[in-house]
């Protein structure tokens, strides 16, 4: 029985390597601050108060952040003054379908001026996006292994599951216009290059486990795509040219008077095509129905440490051996990309009200949030916000934000869902940004009523 299970834990530990290897979410609250000039990257139309912005290296923006249906307290639980993780307590925590989805964005370049009516901003960045989807028969299988008694002598469908990496530079450039004293729109188009990056398009098996021997009979349908460079070489994970891609960010805004305005925008609309440090895995037929009798565990450890490379070639074969070949073939990935609505509402010069709609595109899920905000602004010198995002794994997660000009320094700092850190366990969702801007304003429009 002990041999049996090690498909499923073969398999699990390499989903778990997976994601510990990789190393947040989307800026919502940026519509709620006013001249910020990373307002760009999420409403293209907009049209900065400043003639001359420079964002300071590294700097200039920085944001890392989770949003995920389950939280630390779902994996553990707490006896006394230890910690301890119980199958029985994290399945009963899990939903029918859990997702864990993680970013990370740093600005390198960036600047922005405007000439007349016309707006053009550039910016280079590295982005991290990791999304996942693993439902809860799945987790259970992983767990308690094909010989536990929910499992023996039934068809099992784990599907339903995915895993999506990329990591990716962009390069972009932006330009917006003042159509007329009530409408603008922009767009910003972005070159990628490719770093690295994991896709499922498809990650389903269908396993009946015998009752009397525990042999595995299978059906797999899958197709996981891979694009990962060589850790050892600088030059293959930072520079490598081969993996192109193009994406484009759209929008309007529009001011039916003084007080009330609109904003309509897509983001991050694109692809990447992976071309080098391919690896693939893809069932060739989806038909066919192969046995599998497990390995021994022990053949993958040295000195009692997990010898990875030992396991790769333990899975590739598995993955041979249930028809599941690895070859080397180009791909196409998409990004992951979103809609925003935004409202906002200003009854008193130093007073917004505004509320977002932002849907979310990935792989394996949608994501849906209405986020609702307050900002008090003090002249141009100082601007906090304070709103709330109400999601399908949370109704509250509070933020903050400050954003203030120091003579020519505007610094800005976003923290969504700020009570994370003192509720961790129970946190969901927290996204942290920040950024130290040069900004150079045009005093014609400072002095405008």
């Amino acid at each position: 029985m002990k041999k049996n299970r090690i498909l499923n834990v073969l398999m699990f530990i390499n989903l778990v390597l997976i994601i510990c290897q990789l190393q947040a979410q989307n800026e919502r609250s940026l519509f709620f601050l006013p001249d910020i000039p990373q307002r760009k990257l999420v409403n293209p139309a907009a049209f900065p108060d400043h003639r001359l912005y420079v964002g300071v290296p590294i700097l200039s923006s920085l944001k890392m952040g989770f949003e995920n249906t389950l939280c630390y307290n779902d994996f553990f639980i707490r006896k006394g003054d230890s910690i301890y993780f119980e199958q029985d307590y994290f399945v009963n925590n899990l939903k029918l379908n859990n997702n864990i989805n993680f970013d990370l964005s740093l600005e390198f370049l960036s600047a922005g001026i405007k000439i007349k009516d016309n707006y053009f901003n550039f910016r280079i960045a590295d982005k991290m996006n990791v999304n996942t989807a693993i439902t809860k028969e799945t987790f259970q299988f992983f767990l308690y292994g094909n010989g536990h008694s929910a499992f023996l002598g039934k068809d099992i469908d784990l599907g339903g599951n995915g895993l999506n990496f990329s990591y990716v530079r962009e390069y972009l450039l932006g330009f917006s216009k003042m159509i007329n004293p009530q409408l603008s729109m922009g767009m910003n188009v972005k070159y990628l290059n490719g770093i690295a990056n994991i896709t499922s398009n498809n990650f389903s098996f269908l396993l009946f486990t015998d009752p009397v021997d525990y042999t595995i009979k299978m059906k797999s349908n899958v197709m996981v795509n891979t694009s990962l460079p060589n850790k050892s070489d600088f030059f293959d994970i930072f520079f490598n040219s081969e993996n192109r891609g193009f994406a484009f960010d759209v929008g309007a805004e529009y001011k039916y008077n003084e007080k009330l305005s609109a904003t309509l925008s897509a983001v991050n609309v694109g692809f990447v095509r992976w071309k080098s440090n391919l690896k693939n895995y893809e069932t060739l037929d989806t038909t066919e129905e192969f046995v599998h009798e497990g390995f021994p565990l022990e053949d993958y450890f040295d000195s009692k440490t997990l010898a990875s490379s030992a396991l790769s070639k333990a899975l590739d074969s598995i993955f041979y051996e249930i028809g599941i070949p690895t070859n080397k073939k180009e791909y196409r990935t998409s990004l992951p990309s979103w809609v925003n609505i935004n409202v906002n509402y200003q009854p008193k010069p130093s007073h917004h009200v505004g509320l977002l709609y932002q849907s979310r595109f990935i792989k394996n899920q949608n994501w849906n949030t209405f986020t609702l905000a307050y900002t008090y602004s003090l002249k141009d010198k100082l601007h906090l916000m304070f709103s709330n995002t109400f999601s399908k794994s949370t109704l509250f997660s509070p933020s903050a934000a400050i954003g203030a000009n120091l003579g020519a320094f505007q610094i800005y700092l976003i923290s969504e869902n700020f009570v994370a850190p003192f509720t961790f366990g129970n946190a969901k969702f927290y996204s942290l940004q920040l950024a130290i801007n040069l900004v150079f304003k045009d005093e014609k429009i400072l002095d405008q009523p």
